[in-house]
């Protein structure tokens, strides 16, 4: 077994994190508490990574007859959550020379949190490697070139009023948190109610959520409601002004289509439905079926 012991701790300026071990759910409940100790004791001796980094550091390479077995921690430095999928990895030796390469498929290890450290064993096949055996005091493993990671976003909200209720905040979050997780780069509008107010108007509610690393700002937002029967009952271009939402942010956004239904008290429309385009209305009189 070969040990990795040396670590650069020298803080040059540069901006650096933390990183907390991070184990799946059914690997948490099959490691023990000194197993875990271990793993943390593991984690304080790596060397700094900087924020925004994903990284990978050997702990020991193992001979294990017809393959090499070699320890890892692959640390999240990113503020967000990182799905790996296949990565190829090199062992190098200080002069930079090639020890081996494979590319693994790590998407079992699921979900890699934001600021985390996962304990991994990779397992080289004797055939890629590039000498006889490592070397017990020269070997660094180092992510290769380009890789297939999918990062995950989960925006939250932003510029929700301050005389809001503590209920209806709660309804909001937790409307929130049951929408998929986000693909870095994304942008989406999702239908949060639909709804007849006693004013006629049918009310859309939306959330708008930003998963780029930019302001995204809206200037129109075409829209068709659409009753239980799929059926086009409203459709109109709304003009917006300045409303951007920000990065890795959510805002709620209310939307009025005037009709001339006037119900005694407000109703949801459930089963209705919105798309974000223009569609022709059939008529417009489906309305009535309210």
């Amino acid at each position: 077994m070969v040990k990795k012991t040396q670590h650069d701790k020298e803080n040059n300026g540069e901006e650096y994190v933390s990183t907390v071990l991070s184990l799946l759910d059914q690997e948490e409940n099959v490691v023990s508490d000194v197993q875990k100790e271990i793993f943390i004791d593991e984690i304080k001796e790596l060397p700094p990574i900087k924020e925004g980094e994903l990284n990978v550091s050997g702990v020991y390479a193992y001979d294990a007859g017809d393959k090499v077995e070699v320890k890892v921690y692959i640390r999240n430095g990113l503020s967000y959550n990182l799905n790996l999928q296949k990565i190829p990895f090199l062992i190098v030796n200080s002069k930079g020379e090639t020890l081996a390469a494979q590319t693994f498929n790590l998407s079992s290890l699921g979900q890699l949190p934001p600021h985390s450290a996962r304990p991994v064993k990779l397992y080289f096949k004797k055939e890629n490697l590039k000498v006889d055996k490592i070397p017990a005091d020269d070997w660094e493993i180092v992510l290769n070139g380009e890789f297939n990671v999918t990062s995950k976003v989960r925006p939250r909200y932003e510029g929700l009023p301050d005389e809001i209720s503590v209920e209806d905040k709660l309804v909001f979050d937790k409307f929130l948190d049951e929408l998929p997780e986000m693909e870095e780069g994304e942008f989406s509008i999702s239908t949060f109610s639909v709804g007849l107010q006693t004013n006629g108007n049918i009310l859309v509610t939306a959330v708008m959520r930003n998963a780029t690393n930019k302001p995204i700002t809206i200037n129109k937002m075409p829209m068709t409601v659409l009753d239980k029967n799929r059926r086009a009952v409203k459709s109109q271009n709304f003009i917006m002004k300045d409303f951007t939402v920000n990065p890795y942010r959510a805002k709620v956004c209310n939307f009025a289509f005037p009709t001339d239904v006037h119900p005694e008290n407000d109703q949801a429309l459930d089963g209705w439905s919105v798309v974000y385009k223009l569609v022709n209305i059939d008529g417009g009189k489906h309305i009535k079926r309210v």
